[in-house]
């Protein structure tokens, strides 16, 4: 898990009463909201972090780009505020992702393609997997041109390189090794 152990404190209660209101999904897409938001607006993570300006104009801030949000991921927002601690904002979206992963029984994982795959073939590499790790994965899906073909697959310390790029780093390795 990503973050540490003060941001848990704060978003470990956000997660708990998210699940037992089950608005669960609500919430994580509030916090990715939230967290494109701050990522796409430099002036707005300035204003946040600042910490000479009053945490009342913050939260007016606050209260007024994210009225659509849940209660709960409202309070969530204003109590990390109140208290000053902006740097929870940065890590509670993906705290509050690998909370919600552990409570349904998901692994998070990554696949890299040099081009991006099809959705039939996506579904058979995630069912292949899913039975090598013995467990239901969340797989981020990314392009890296580089790679030149193949597929690189990331779950927890697993890696498995299967790209062209990897093997020939290999087939390097090994004769010059010899």
């Amino acid at each position: 898990m990503s973050g540490g152990g003060i941001a848990r404190r704060y978003v470990e209660p956000l997660f708990e009463v998210a699940v037992e209101k089950g608005i669960e999904d609500r919430v994580a897409e509030d916090l990715k909201s939230f967290d494109n938001t701050v990522n796409e607006n430099p002036d707005l993570k300035k204003f946040l972090f600042n910490p000479s300006l009053e945490r009342k104009a913050k939260r007016s801030v606050i209260d007024k780009l994210f009225k659509d949000a849940s209660e709960y991921t409202l309070n969530f927002l204003r109590v990390v505020i109140d208290k000053n601690r902006p740097e929870i904002l940065l890590s509670a979206h993906s705290l509050f992702i690998d909370f919600l992963n552990k409570h349904q029984g998901i692994t998070p994982g990554s696949i890299v393609t040099a081009v991006p795959l099809e959705a039939d073939a996506l579904k058979k590499v995630k069912d292949r997997l899913e039975k090598r790790f013995n467990c239901a994965l969340a797989l981020e899906c990314t392009v890296d041109p580089t790679l030149v073909g193949g597929i690189l697959v990331r779950v927890g310390n697993t890696v498995l390189d299967g790209t062209i790029k990897g093997r020939l780093h290999r087939l390097k390795s090994t004769m010059t090794a010899s």
